[in-house]
């Protein structure tokens, strides 16, 4: 179940890149009731099918909310190097400021 987790990790970062939230979501809820119900065909109690279900949809959403704060990191630290603030543009005729 650990590489299943891992693979998990990692399709959520993968989906971060380019899917939409809304449509990401609707996407955990189709992983999750197709796990559940394929683990409770196999054998598994329902019990169990659902934590498993559940615990599959929080690495998901885990590795899709890692992918858009590595996102966040890269594109927030680019756009902040190129800006000045407005107050060091502004040419002052007094030499105190």
């Amino acid at each position: 179940m650990e590489w299943a987790a891992a693979v998990s990790f990692l399709i959520g970062v993968a989906c971060a890149l380019r899917m939409p939230v809304l449509v990401f979501t609707i996407t955990v809820l189709i992983v999750m009731i197709a796990y559940a119900i394929a683990s409770y065909s196999i054998g598994s109690t329902l019990l169990q099918s659902v934590a498993w279900s559940v615990a599959f949809a929080v690495v998901l959403e885990a590795g899709y909310l890692f992918g858009h704060g590595i996102l966040y990191c890269l594109y927030s630290r680019r756009t902040a190097g190129g800006r000045r603030r407005v107050w060091q543009k502004i040419q002052s005729k007094y030499s105190a400021d």
